[in-house]
């Protein structure tokens, strides 16, 4: 564990150490892991932004402070013997005051994310992951190398999207720039692109081919797919952005996440390859007024990312129990199922997509677009944030921002100058570079719009061994309800992120934990109704604001108790649900149960690695931020080219769709190329 230069005062240490003996259970103590517990915390706070990081201190200031004025107790939480600190614990996790109950679940979810990451505990658990990453490496190896290295030189082969070029691509080859050798200063382009992901990746590669001279920007670090290990709160701090910690304010406050790395949220998604729904693409001609949008104008640009990405079905037996346990499930229960398409050239199943995948099986932008892109003279500094768009009046002529130092602090600046600006830096940065940059829609609505499919989380246990870290990621969905706007998924999680998921803490926690072989985590995708904003925070960072609407609130208890159903019918004796007040189901009936039962959205916790809307597309520039091609309304040169665009939310996993998007923007962008 690496330090960017925050350490806990002493005092907020001795909180952590009163503690993790109560959170964790009595463990922690005799397996000496009290100090590496309190070690990884004050590492994961490092990654969080400076915001998070004051509002999680100033949360444990005050739940040791305020034990003095709580009869019986009289002195700071640290200071009272091992009962007492667990009464007024369980006294702040049970409280009728939301911010007293939202402090409790903050403190317990550092700590034992910290605590289930210890190998010693990892030992217990009879988790060996990196063992099952090297032997399906081997494997993989072993028996597709000739379809993978076919497949490396399909990405490098000229296939020109546009049929005359605007000039010979510069095939010199380049290499991704990073803080080591990228010291700042101006640099000149024909198109600067901001992100490297779904969006970002695809307009780079597609316009650096046509001959144009295009400089990518990405604010995340370099890491080849040797550097990702099982290690999964290493791998949240280095690619993700704040350590994966984001949150929405709202009601319910909603987790989400955010790649921050050269490929993006490509580099840690699940890799579902999936072509927008026709009615979404139907919808949004008719009600929205995209140009050229229906799905047979659409096709072609599916294929063409479907082939540089190798969309494929998972190769027979790489799927693990768990993914069996769904597909049984939904079959007992009549219900249709269906096998996932992945970007991926034969990926052996080793469950660490979500954190980079360590063999480059899945064909994120990293291992994909990049190096195509790249291969046609593209130019890519990672470790570069862009604070502004550089407006020459209503014309985007480049972008300026800061070189991001080993540490993560502010180091040179840096200029560039374009003929056209392309963002492609997701559904919450884009939104806030445009309203930075002082840029103006017609709409009024930059930053509106923000839709998230907000997912809920259960957790199964069962007799058998299920294991599910041995396996693909995700291997199946349910579309049973998909009209209903509900997916199910079943989704492994790593030990520190089960305990987070699991609503209890000390003993009861250690309880489950202790099963994690046996567990079967699954989720519910909701396409949301409602809508939140983004908006800019004084110092100009990025704040989304969303509540649940309650036709979505009743949505998410729905699918929940179906999930659940389907679960008992797979064989579960036990289903852990994400509400507060809920007690664990027994049985099918007691989901059924839950189907009639209304949850409040504050009872709720609820997260999401899908947001999208907040520039979005459409033919009038009184509603919308951007025409049906990316360009911003009422500007010149200024484009976007990621999720942000959609005019609603799609139901199902975007990243097709955001390239699919990208690269008929950039047909449109070099359709009209002029000097």
């Amino acid at each position: 564990m690496t330090h960017t230069g925050f350490y806990l005062s002493a005092r907020h240490r001795r909180v952590l150490r009163a503690l993790i003996p109560i959170v964790c259970g009595p463990g922690a103590a005799r397996l000496g892991l009290v100090e590496p517990t309190v070690r990884h915390v004050e590492v994961t706070l490092a990654s969080f932004g400076a915001g998070q990081r004051t509002a999680f201190l100033a949360g444990l200031s005050a739940f040791e402070l305020l034990a003095v004025l709580r009869p019986p107790f009289g002195r700071t939480f640290s200071r009272l013997p091992l009962r007492a600190r667990a009464r007024y614990f369980h006294d702040w996790w049970s409280s009728r005051q939301t911010l007293f109950r939202t402090v409790a679940r903050v403190l317990k979810r550092l700590i034992v994310l910290g605590y289930y990451e210890q190998s010693a505990v990892h030992r217990r658990l009879k988790y060996y992951p990196q063992q099952w990453i090297e032997q399906t490496a081997r494997r993989r190896l072993q028996v597709w190398s000739t379809d993978i290295a076919r497949h490396e030189q399909l990405l490098l082969a000229p296939d020109p999207l546009v049929p005359a070029p605007v000039r010979p691509a510069n095939r010199a080859a380049t290499r991704v720039h990073t803080n080591r050798d990228f010291r700042g200063g101006q640099l000149d382009c024909d198109v600067v692109v901001v992100g490297s992901g779904a969006g970002g990746g695809v307009v780079a590669a597609e316009l650096g081919e046509a001959g144009l001279d295009v400089i990518v920007l990405e604010e995340g670090g370099y890491h080849r797919s040797e550097e990702f290990t099982a290690e999964a709160t290493a791998m949240a701090r280095m690619l993700y952005r704040d350590g994966g910690g984001q949150v929405t304010i709202g009601t319910p406050s909603i987790s989400y996440a955010e790649g921050r790395c050269v490929g993006g949220s490509t580099t840690v998604n699940g890799g579902m390859c999936w072509r927008t729904p026709e009615q979404v693409l139907e919808r949004w001609a008719r009600e929205e007024r995209v140009e050229a949008i229906l799905p047979g104008q659409m096709e072609r640009y599916f294929e063409r990312v479907e082939r540089f990405v190798s969309a494929a079905p998972q190769d027979p037996g790489t799927a693990s129990r768990d993914q069996e346990i769904l597909r049984e499930g939904a079959e007992r229960q009549g219900w249709r199922v269906v096998p996932n398409i992945r970007n991926q050239v034969h990926c052996g199943g080793c469950n660490n997509c979500a954190f980079g995948c360590p063999t480059g099986a899945k064909r994120s932008t990293l291992v994909s677009y990049i190096p195509r892109a790249m291969s046609f003279g593209v130019e890519v500094f990672a470790d570069c944030r862009v604070e502004r768009v550089t407006m020459r009046g209503k014309r985007a002529v480049g972008v300026s921002g800061y070189v991001v130092s080993e540490d993560g602090r502010r180091s040179s600046p840096f200029e560039v100058r374009a003929k056209r600006v392309v963002l492609a830096a997701s559904a919450i940065q884009t939104p806030a570079l445009l309203l930075r940059s002082g840029v103006r829609s017609p709409s009024g609505r930059i930053g509106r719009n923000l839709t998230l499919h907000p997912s809920s989380v259960v957790i199964a246990l069962f007799d058998e061994a299920v294991e599910g870290w041995k396996g693909v990621h995700q291997a199946y969905q349910v579309r049973q309800f998909q009209d209903e706007g509900l997916i199910m998924a079943a989704v492994n999680l790593p030990p520190g992120l089960l305990a987070m998921a699991a609503g209890r803490y000390g003993r009861g926690l250690a309880e489950v934990m202790g099963q994690y072989n046996n567990i079967v985590s699954a989720g519910v995708l909701v396409e949301d109704t409602g809508a939140g904003r983004v908006s800019l925070l004084p110092n100009g960072q990025p704040i989304a604001l969303y509540d649940l609407a309650e036709r979505d609130a009743h949505t998410v208890v729905r699918g929940t108790a179906l999930l659940s159903e389907l679960l008992f019918a797979a064989g579960a004796r036990r289903v852990i649900v994400p509400f507060e007040g809920v007690p664990d189901l027994l049985s099918p009936d007691d989901a059924i149960r839950l189907r009639g039962m209304k949850i409040a959205p504050r009872d709720m916790d609820l997260s999401t690695v899908h947001v999208m809307g907040t520039a979005r597309m459409g033919g009038d520039p009184v509603r919308h931020v951007c025409d049906s091609y990316g360009r911003v309304y009422d500007t010149e040169g200024l484009y976007v080219a990621d999720a942000s665009l959609f005019p609603s939310p799609i139901g199902i996993n975007p990243m097709e769709t955001i390239m699919a998007l990208a690269t008929r923007n950039a047909e449109r962008i070099l359709e009209g190329w002029k000097p």
